[in-house]
């Protein structure tokens, strides 16, 4: 898929007078054909191999870090880009759908690097829904779970093909059904082929990466906004939503109307606020923020640099909840916050009815101690990712006041919206080694901190002997 995503760049590349990036890409698509065709020839015998747990969670791991690597390559090319460093920064930022770039002033780079960039992002958040649904929901890590679902449907010993196979086939026609749609709107509304073409990919995929260095207020008419608004509504919501929509009734009994109803509520309710609270928060533009914060996408809606003008701790909120399971996003997700509040509720209703006996469900489904244990031993380790984050960052020289909302937008995935902040350092001015630091904190906040973990116990590696 990456070979075949590079193929459009390397097209743009042999088409640009210059011919400044063909060379990249043609190393790129070159080196990229021959591993997959290593890969695929060598690993044949192995196709009906029947799927294992541990596997699944490290083809996750080895997806997220290695395939950056190769990736990377094309964006050396890049002005603004001077190290294999921030090339591999910039990839991993784009397939983990974080946002962050190298690129400060994206407008004066080529269109291939553009193309490159918008392309990653698109399949990144296409990976992470199925990965989503192949192995975070079927082993119901962090509490993320999916049931009845008939994307979920299959058999035990299913190979591993199978088991990423098939949410593939089910999830990639919606997913390029609503790219196509948003490239074709955005066109409508007066972008350019090359504009609506990244932004349409960057909003679906909830990546936040912009073509321009102005805020999509300025970049876009009111409609193009409205539509990357929806896109980015669209990318926040879970799979099952996105199912609903194409098979109807057939996956009505994966779609989580709760957890829907409260994402909804906390979007218009954090727009509402920001219009009473938060002075020059820009009209229908809070409504579009909202969408923009709560998908962790983090595009600009505002006019000028007004996002920086706002409290950081009120953009940032949004960020750490993020968008709803199995979607696209970062954070949190609604879903485990759901969890814990219910969970606080009934510890509370306890304290003060001690023998009082509280029954949680979630769409009528009983919430069991497995489910609380789950979210909470999250949460504990995403506080725990959080800290750690910040002393590496420390070490580099990076300020308090800069390191957190650094690391919570890497471990959120919504690093974009830092660039829109009043913040002095950005990624292309960072040593290489912090550079690298952050990219690992994207990596770990993409496949799910609970994954990670299993990476340093002791069955993982008496398996991988």
């Amino acid at each position: 898929m990456i070979a075949l995503l590079m193929v459009l760049p390397w097209i743009a590349s042999l088409l640009d007078p210059t011919f400044a990036h063909a060379g990249n890409f043609t190393i790129g698509l070159m080196l990229t054909t021959f591993v997959s065709g290593a890969l695929l020839l060598s690993g044949y015998t192995s196709r009906r191999h029947r799927a294992n747990g541990i596997e699944l969670l490290l083809i996750m791991v080895l997806y997220w870090t290695l395939l950056p690597a190769i990736a990377a390559i094309p964006f050396i090319g890049a002005s603004q880009i001077d190290s294999l460093a921030a090339a591999y920064f910039e990839a991993v930022s784009a397939l983990t759908t974080s946002g962050a770039t190298m690129l400060a002033v994206p407008q004066v780079e080529a269109t291939p690097i553009l193309l490159w960039r918008a392309a990653l992002s698109w399949l990144g958040g296409l990976w992470t829904l199925v990965f989503a649904v192949a192995v975070l929901a079927p082993f119901g890590i962090g509490g993320i779970t999916l049931i009845g679902s008939p994307l979920l449907q299959h058999e035990e010993n299913a190979p591993l093909s199978s088991r990423l196979g098939r949410p593939l086939r089910l999830i990639l026609p919606v997913y390029l059904m609503f790219s196509v749609l948003g490239i074709i709107a955005l066109a409508a509304f007066g972008s350019s082929l090359v504009e609506a073409f990244c932004l349409a990919l960057s909003a679906i995929s909830t990546s936040g990466m912009s073509v321009h260095e102005q805020s999509l207020a300025e970049l876009l008419t009111g409609g193009g906004q409205g539509v990357m608004a929806l896109l980015c509504l669209i990318g926040s919501i879970s799979v099952p939503m996105l199912m609903v929509l194409t098979l109807g009734r057939e996956a009505r009994s994966g779609f989580q109307l709760t957890e829907l109803r409260v994402f909804l509520g906390l979007i218009i309710a954090y727009a509402a606020i920001t219009l009473l609270a938060v002075p020059n928060s820009g009209g229908i533009s809070a409504l579009w923020q909202s969408i923009s914060l709560h998908s962790t996408a983090g595009f600009n809606f505002l006019p000028d640099t007004g996002l920086a003008n706002w409290p950081i701790v009120w953009v940032m909120l949004p960020v750490l909840i993020g968008g709803m399971a199995l979607s696209t996003s970062g954070g949190v997700k609604v879903m485990r916050a759901i969890i814990l509040a219910k969970d606080l509720g009934s510890e509370l209703g306890r304290l003060s009815y001690p023998s009082s006996v509280h029954p949680l469900s979630l769409e009528g489904r009983p919430l069991q101690d497995r489910d609380f244990n789950a979210a909470w031993a999250y949460m504990a380790i995403f506080i725990l990712f959080i800290s750690l984050g910040v002393l590496l960052l420390g070490l580099f020289g990076t300020t308090l006041s800069d390191a957190w909302p650094i690391v919570l937008g890497a471990l959120t995935n919504s690093l974009a919206i830092t660039g829109h902040l009043d913040m002095p350092l950005g990624f292309a001015a960072m040593p290489d080694a912090l550079q690298i630091t952050i990219a690992l904190l994207m990596i770990a906040g993409r496949i799910e901190l609970l994954i990670l973990m299993v990476l340093f116990t002791s069955s993982f590696w008496r398996y991988m002997r």
